[in-house]
């Protein structure tokens, strides 16, 4: 009987932890989840741990039971945002096609940009702040970059975007996913295009840059003779 208490016992302060942990994770989760739309609407500088504590209706002391700054938040939600960002991005290293692994990059950036838009803003909107450590903040996004511009190298040296400049290409095409992101997340491409598709225009984007110099420059000539009529 005795040995059947003890265990009742041992149970019972076993839920008890449990309880607590799920308790503390539960208001982890309340503090990032209010601290990452309020960096997404008015961004770092402008939201305080006092502004936190206040959208979750709890007290600013309280708040550094879980987290010791701001920075450790922001960091913590940068940590989480290229969690998911990477997590997308796994099965990129099957593709050994380095142009399909290129358009596929582009839609797992425009995917994101949709479904996560205020991890979206906090990674590729977002400066790093003044207080932040430059090292920690960049993390691993420096290094999803390094894969895409090492992919678009790829490209260039198998003759698929010609005789072109790395960093030339990788910013052209950097500039031209992340404006279509953009606009999509903000609903504005449709608003005024409401029949195009995101993916579309990006693949459009590439076909015209990974069309050979021989075939463009016949291509305008064509167009000059055909405006000479």
């Amino acid at each position: 009987m005795f040995t059947i208490l003890v265990r009742l016992d041992i149970s019972g302060f076993m839920t008890i932890a449990a309880k607590k942990k799920i308790d503390h994770d539960r208001m982890k989760r309340m503090i990032l989840d209010a601290a990452k739309e309020l960096f997404a609407k008015d961004g770092f500088d402008n939201v305080s741990i006092r502004k936190i504590a206040s959208r979750i209706n709890y007290s600013p002391a309280a708040l550094y039971r879980y987290f010791s700054s701001k920075e450790d938040i922001i960091l913590c939600l940068k940590q989480e945002g290229m969690q998911k960002f990477g997590d997308a991005q796994k099965y990129l290293a099957d593709i050994e096609d380095p142009f399909e692994r290129v358009k596929e990059c582009g839609r797992i950036y425009l995917a994101y940009a949709c479904n996560e838009p205020e991890y979206y803003d906090l990674l590729f909107n977002k400066v790093a702040p003044s207080f932040c450590n430059p090292e920690k903040w960049a993390g691993k996004s420096s290094q999803s970059f390094l894969n895409f511009k090492e992919t678009v190298r790829e490209c260039i040296e198998t003759g698929v975007l010609g005789d072109v400049s790395v960093d030339t290409t990788v910013a052209a095409l950097w500039a031209c996913v992340h404006g279509l992101s953009s606009l999509a997340m903000t609903g504005r491409l449709k608003s005024s295009l409401p029949d195009i598709d995101v993916d579309s225009v990006f693949e459009n984007v590439l076909s015209f840059i990974t069309i050979p110099q021989i075939e463009r420059e016949k291509m305008r000539k064509a167009k000059s003779d055909e405006d000479k009529k």
